[in-house]
């Protein structure tokens, strides 16, 4: 069974992963570009997917960590705060849920019509099912913060804060 901690982990090598790769191919492909004329012909296709997934990865961990940028512009008194951070998990739950369904109806769409992307023939469906389950799964994050179910993780060793 995956634990949170685990899951947490897995979510960030990917994220990790996917950025070092990102960051790969746009290396690849200025040096390409500037010094032999040949710029990668499927480099912005999956420099793309590639941020789309990593952009997305983050989401559920930063939910986890509690981890958004958070600007307090009213004073709330501490007794409020509890209230306050529900109201927080619960916008923000909607928020993913919304986003997760709009991902997930343009996965269908796209699934119905076969759409790929124009170089590398990558079905667009499956980019945007992933982006569907982790958008669902953010909004799931805030919803059990909502509730109290969940607490903010620990920082991981190495990161300030």
């Amino acid at each position: 069974m995956m634990t949170p901690g685990r899951l947490e982990r897995l979510l960030t090598a990917v994220g990790t992963l996917s950025l070092l790769a990102l960051m790969g191919i746009v290396f690849v492909d200025v040096l390409g570009r500037n010094l032999f004329n040949r710029p990668l012909l499927w480099g912005t296709e999956l420099a793309e997917v590639l941020l789309a997934l990593m952009v997305f990865v983050f989401y559920p961990v930063l939910a986890r960590r509690d981890g958004h940028i958070v600007v307090d512009l009213i004073p709330v008194a501490p007794a409020l705060r509890m209230l306050q951070r529900a109201l927080a998990g619960a916008v923000g739950a909607a928020l993913f849920g919304i986003v997760a369904w709009c991902c997930g109806r343009q996965a269908l769409r796209s699934a119905e019509y076969g759409d790929a992307s124009a170089v590398l023939g990558l079905p667009t469906a499956w980019v945007l099912w992933a982006m569907t389950a982790l958008a669902a799964l953010s909004a799931v994050i805030f919803l059990a913060r909502a509730a109290g179910v969940l607490t903010v993780a620990p920082a991981s060793a190495g990161q300030g804060g």
